[in-house]
């Protein structure tokens, strides 16, 4: 597989499919002729306008340009204050999620330039039963209230500090904002400094009238819970989409795209999933993060970002809009980390603090939502396994205790063949690599070798395994060791074969068969306990026990129930644990059918059969050292 990966060549086929979905404005209906339209146009003076939103510039159809000064900050000192407001006005127009998705009586969506074309005639006709001069219009679509950095609202605000709008309009306080501190801080603090009216067509909040600062103070508080029940609501919706196995992301993980006939649903891209597999083998090899990276750009192969661009995906890299045009290693360690490629659908990895609050945090692995087998896997779990293994390795050794530590990549950006594999089985730390030469001069011989690292640390005084093992010579030994092992497998005869696997398939059901009627015994336990503990709270009311036996009850009720809930605990740990060994079995039967005999040993031959050689000490008087294999997979 690695050979062909090396010697040949990656071929990728784009095509004009998208592979991920945004909410986008619904194009512009054939609403000129429309009554709403005429009604506006007739309101409308351009010659007073001084800035339309794009959006609604094209709508209208309005030819006046717009005067882009009006955003640039001006002497204060120069905005005369006036005790009474003057008819320059200014309409705010925001269309929410819900407005883009209205339906008709008939159940038809209602078009986005209907829904403007209303609020504007409504905002018009009343600037001119009060005689008040239009000299701007903000519009912006799906965009909350609750959202402070609204591009076209924050121009609406600069464009009254900077003096040139006496009144500002909204259909109502909520399309202005829906957040108590906003209108606060803006209606009561700030249109008072700059001296501008804000009006409210339905709901009547009006600034100019001093009486009716309360009733925009409830509006807002009443908006503002709005917004946060409705979060409530969303979060909920998605994390019951999620624990379905339903994927809510906004934008596929590179190798994947949505499913076209369900977007809750991830299927393989072909091309994209290619690239992954490449870099898992790669990596499963031996090859570092930069090797890697060198690579595919070597091979001139699309990076993930601008792969989506090709395919005419909405999704934007914020660094790099248009796409990076190299690989990093920072991608390369993204993708090795992702466990989607696995099959297994991980989402709710990071929340928004509050809904008035853009910040995220992460969430605890224990709180994510983890659902396995979501979709299909693109990585062969071999390679997946030793890829995970080095994320999941760290380096540390308590109580002469072995572990296995991360292998780092040397200067020529490959793993060593026996990196982090090697330990003394006298003081368990690992044997590191050292080269001696010999010979003359001209002509030197350079010879690897490993020995302990305790050892050479203390020069021979930490540890008295001294002498070191040459590299060559161990492959050797490894290599023997290897073929053994699927000699073994091969020699076996199917009657052997099938009787293990019928045998350990036999064992995992009787074994979960046992959990899980332990489990429900477990779980009808707990029911009784917690109906007896709901029926102790009617006793206690009525007098039947005093409040010493109440409590005294109570503590025991608790306890066992907490007993058996931790019991119920370790036995769903332990069907997962015999699920997993299963599947071990499974691969360990595709790994020996995968290989027939090993001529040369490489890397991925030592991580996919090997978890630990253990190099002892020389017995003087045999002369020879024991080199013991712990193994990842072997015959049985």
């Amino acid at each position: 597989m690695i050979e062909e990966i090396k010697g040949g060549e990656i071929s990728y086929s784009y095509t004009n499919t998208k592979l991920d979905y945004n909410i986008k404005s619904t194009s512009v209906d054939d609403y000129n002729t429309s009554i709403e339209f005429k009604a506006i146009k007739e309101l409308l003076i351009e010659e007073n306008l001084i800035y339309v939103t794009e959006f609604i510039r094209d709508l209208l159809k309005i030819k006046k340009t717009n005067d882009l000064t009006c955003f640039k900050r001006i002497n204060p000192d120069k905005i005369a204050y006036k005790k009474e407001y003057g008819k320059k006005t200014i309409l705010y127009v925001r269309l929410s999620v819900e407005d883009l998705e209205r339906k008709d009586g008939s159940g038809n969506k209602i078009s986005v330039s209907k829904s403007i074309l209303n609020q504007l005639l409504m905002q018009l006709q009343y600037c001119k039963d009060y005689q008040m001069e239009v000299v701007g219009i903000f519009y912006e679509e799906d965009i909350s209230g609750g959202d402070e950095s609204r591009p076209e609202w924050n121009k609406s605000l600069k464009f009254c500090e900077n003096g040139h709008t006496d009144v500002y309009i909204c259909k109502t306080q909520s399309r202005f904002a829906r957040d108590v501190e906003m209108i606060e801080k803006y209606l009561h603090k700030r249109f008072l400094e700059w001296n501008i009216r804000f009006l409210s067509i339905v709901d009547h909040s009006d600034t100019a009238v001093r009486g009716n600062k309360l009733q925009r103070q409830i509006t807002a508080i009443v908006d503002e819970n709005k917004i946060a029940e409705q979060s409530v609501n969303v979060k909920a919706t998605l994390k019951g989409k999620n624990k379905a196995g339903q994927w809510t992301g906004s934008f596929a993980c590179y190798g994947y795209i949505e499913d076209p006939n369900d977007m809750y649903h991830l299927i393989p891209d072909p091309s994209a999933a290619k690239v992954v597999q490449t870099i898992y083998e790669l990596h499963a090899k031996g090859l570092g993060y930069f090797r890697i990276c060198q690579y595919l750009n070597e091979k001139n192969i699309p990076t993930p970002s601008k792969y989506k661009k090709l395919q005419g995906s909405n999704f934007v890299c914020a660094r790099v809009p248009n796409g990076t045009e190299y690989w990093n290693t920072d991608t390369i360690a993204r993708i090795l980390r992702n466990e989607t490629y696995d099959g297994i659908l991980i989402q709710n990895r990071t929340e928004t603090i509050s809904h008035n609050i853009k910040k995220k945090r992460k969430v605890p692995k224990n709180e994510q939502t983890i659902i396995a087998c979501c979709h299909e896997r693109i990585l062969d779990p071999v390679i997946s396994r030793i890829v995970r293994d080095k994320f999941s390795a760290r380096a540390k050794t308590k109580n002469n205790e072995i572990t296995q530590s991360r292998a780092k990549p040397t200067k020529s950006g490959e793993v060593h063949i026996f990196s982090q594999k090697v330990y003394c089985e006298c003081c368990g730390k690992i044997f590191q690599k050292t080269s001696y030469r010999r010979g003359s001069k001209d002509s030197p011989l350079k010879l690897e070798y490993l020995v302990c690292k305790k050892k050479r640390g203390t020069c021979g005084a930490g540890c008295d395994n001294n002498s070191s093992v040459r590299i060559d010579v161990l492959e050797e030994i490894i290599l023997k060791e290897i073929n053994k092992q699927i000699d073994k497998y091969y020699n076996q005869t199917k009657f052997e074969k099938s009787y293990y696997e019928n045998k350990v398939n036999s064992d995992y059901k009787k074994d979960v068969t046992t959990l899980e009627k332990e489990k429900n015994i477990l779980d009808k336990k707990i029911k009784e306990q917690t109906d007896r503990f709901a029926l102790l709270y009617e006793d206690r009311a009525n007098g039947v026990i005093t409040t010493i036996e109440f409590g005294i009850l109570k503590e025991k009720y608790n306890n066992e129930i907490t007993s058996f809930t931790n019991r119920v605990n370790e036995i769903n740990e332990e069907i997962v644990s015999l699920e997993k060994k299963k599947e071990q079995r499974k691969e360990e039967q595709s790994i020996f059918k995968e290989y027939q005999h090993l001529k040369k040993l490489d890397r991925l031959a030592v991580e996919t059969f090997i978890s630990k050689i253990l190099v002892g000490k020389i017995n003087p008087e045999t002369k020879k050292r024991a080199i013991n294999i712990i193994w990842n997979i072997c015959s049985s």
